[in-house]
């Protein structure tokens, strides 16, 4: 499970922030928001537009798909924007994840640029042990180190470092070669159950698709969580369509008839009153929305993944978006999201909602971001405090520092 994920330089972050899954009440709703490592498994991320929320959740998607994507050649440049609003924009980015998988604690940081990394370093402790230490795995600069702990032989240590281009992971140049190294397999299972960020404009339907035919999920669950969200939806059907023969020849002419493999046109189709149907594209864009989210909700609920999700209310109900959250809280036991959100209703909420895992994103004078938690402000907000006035009325801050509408057109103004 994720602990922390520390960010500086990348796109509207400056200096270092952190998001972190440590608790810091004790025991209030534990067994609804901890999972099996004593994690929090719900972060909700609230500020201003252009306050910085999104770019934590793209900070986690850049650095799996930086590991899993790398560049396909030494002179790719990698694919991450720097802090712009400051005279050295040439610094370097910086990211350190901890997180703990199979009872081993690690501790993963990189800093890169555009052209190469500069400095990887991976570390763990096994938090079985009455007194654990931290022990190396391996640290890169010019040169890759090996752990002393670690069972890797020459020819394999030779083979990582020759396939390990200086703009990629180390993770990624091990990906290419035939090793094992136990160590590294573990943490390459924790980075996998990372999945990909959900934005509001992301596209689920094919993604549900797989994990439906792959039994992850099974219709019945899906129809249920619906169901309890007064869609009136009795059933769905899904059909697989043929491609277009028109698309097939233009794929064929730019030469991407390899992808024909990977394209699928399907058809939704759901029943109400157990005798109506309505294909996907004529619901509401609410429902098209939670189907979707219905099929992550039963993902998380089944397996353990870590799903950032950004603007979670969109085309929702704000009733939706608290039954989405208990859904989550209730059900899933070892997984974890991040989402970002503009609905303040929540904060309402003091009776479902910790202190620990409401946080606030603003803007410093520079334009920078600026990350910080509620649970920060210690006895400055009880929990008797109305939450949801203090951040309606800027008391917390993370809200839009608005100016008059008054005289906006007038020219002597």
């Amino acid at each position: 499970m994720l602990k922390s994920i520390k960010i500086s330089n990348f796109r509207s972050i400056d200096e270092e922030v952190e998001l972190s899954f440590e608790p810091a009440i004790a025991k209030e709703l534990n067994e609804y928001y901890l999972t099996h490592d004593n994690l929090l498994k719900l972060s909700l991320i609230y500020g201003a537009n252009a306050s910085g929320k999104t770019n934590i959740i793209k900070a986690i998607g850049f650095l799996r798909n930086f590991i899993f994507t790398p560049p396909k050649n030494k002179e790719e440049l990698i694919d991450i924007t720097p802090f712009k609003f400051k005279d050295n924009v040439d610094e370097n980015s910086k990211f350190i994840l901890e997180f703990i998988e199979d009872k081993l604690l690690f501790i993963y940081e990189i800093e890169l640029n555009r052209k190469r990394v500069v400095y990887e370093k991976l570390k763990f402790k096994n938090l079985a042990l009455k007194k654990p230490r931290f022990a190396l795995i391996f640290e890169r600069n010019e040169h890759i180190h090996w752990g002393n702990k670690i069972k890797v032989n020459k020819s394999e240590e030779e083979t990582i470092k020759l396939n390990t281009l200086p703009n990629m992971s180390l993770f990624s140049g091990y990906l290419r070669v035939n090793v094992k190294i136990e160590e590294i397999e573990t943490v390459l299972k924790f980075l996998k159950r990372i999945l990909p960020p959900i934005y509001p404009t992301t596209d689920l339907l094919l993604f549900g698709l797989q994990k439906l035919e792959e039994n992850e999920v099974t219709k019945e669950e899906i129809i249920k969580i619906l169901k309890n969200a007064d869609f009136a939806i009795d059933d769905f059907s899904i059909e697989e369509k043929e491609i277009d023969e028109d698309f097939i020849k233009f794929l064929k002419q730019i030469g991407k008839e390899n992808e024909l493999n990977s394209l699928k046109k399907i058809e939704i189709w759901f029943n109400h009153f157990k005798k109506y149907q309505l294909e996907f594209k004529e619901e509401s864009q609410g429902t098209q929305r939670f189907y979707q989210l219905a099929i992550i909700l039963a993902l998380l609920a089944k397996n353990s993944y870590i799903i950032p999700i950004d603007e979670i209310e969109n085309s929702l109900h704000p009733d939706l978006l608290k039954f989405f959250i208990l859904i989550f809280l209730s059900n899933a036991k070892n997984s974890q999201i991040i989402l970002t959100t503009h609905t303040r209703e929540l904060l309402l909420e003091t009776d479902i909602l910790r202190k620990d895992v409401i946080w606030f994103c603003d803007k410093n004078k520079n334009g920078s971001t600026d990350l910080f938690s509620l649970s920060d402000f210690g006895n400055e907000i009880k929990d008797s405090s109305p939450i949801y006035n203090y951040y309606k009325y800027g008391k917390i801050g993370a809200t839009p520092n608005i100016k008059s509408f008054l005289g906006l057109f007038d020219e002597n103004q």
